[in-house]
């Protein structure tokens, strides 16, 4: 239990790296967080057969299966919490790549604490406004069927798609602001608020996931339209239920 009587955010940190490890645990159990301490990706899917985590915290680079290919096993999973990269690899590629497989954030070492500990925050606070009983309702549009609080969509034959919060989040962001031009920056407000940084560009690679997920043609797109020199528009009016 924090001081607020609530339980504590359970986090897995997934790290082959000990002092980095010991430095992740020291600064977010100062925040309240419970901490769970993983060297390796066989470590981590086999403790999440049997102990439930509210966010992974996971580097790229692991002994045996590295974090793209985990961040790829477990976000294909909707069971699964959701991931932030804390990474060695600091190319745009490499947070693109994390990014493309799912991954809900991706920061770069050396880190702010600050900034990371905002944005582990962040994460945990979409998470928890779409848990199972939450009052965001559903949108229908073109012919799909979103419900955020389960973080899904449904097309016209009822096959289920599932979506990461992060892409839960910006589709909703699209639903309630159908048809006007967000700039990136407008986006990161109404996704991350205040926990959102300068130069951040993960927007595009959630929507380039959203577009796919959608159907909507990356070279074409129909639902999301960039809005060049601006940023993006869902075109599709939205019937709120």
């Amino acid at each position: 239990m924090d001081a607020t009587g609530a339980p504590k955010a359970r986090l897995v940190v997934v790290d082959g790296d000990e002092e980095a490890c010991g430095l992740l645990s020291s600064l977010l159990e100062a925040e309240g967080y419970s901490v769970e301490i993983l060297g390796s990706g066989e470590l981590l899917l086999a403790h999440l057969a049997s102990h439930t985590a509210d966010l992974i915290l996971l580097e790229t680079v692991l002994p045996g299966t590295d974090g793209f290919e985990l961040c790829r096993l477990l976000c294909g999973d909707e069971a699964m919490p959701p991931v932030m990269f804390v990474s060695s690899k600091n190319s745009e590629v490499d947070r693109v790549v994390g990014l493309e497989m799912g991954a809900d954030d991706y920061i770069v070492k050396p880190f702010s604490d600050r900034e990371l500990v905002a944005r582990v925050k962040a994460i945990l606070r979409r998470a928890n406004r779409r848990a199972p009983g939450g009052k965001l309702g559903l949108y229908r549009f073109c012919n799909w069927t979103f419900f955020p609080a389960q973080m899904e969509l449904k097309d016209g034959d009822g096959n289920t798609i599932a979506l990461s919060s992060s892409e839960t989040e910006l589709l909703l962001a699209f639903v309630q602001h159908p048809q006007e031009p967000l700039s990136r920056d407008r986006l990161l407000d109404l996704t991350k608020g205040r926990e959102s940084f300068p130069f951040d560009r993960s927007i595009d690679s959630h929507v380039s996931r959203l577009r796919r997920k959608l159907g909507d043609d990356a070279k074409h797109p129909d639902i999301i339209k960039t809005a060049w020199g601006t940023g993006y528009i869902f075109t599709y009016s939205v019937e709120p239920g």
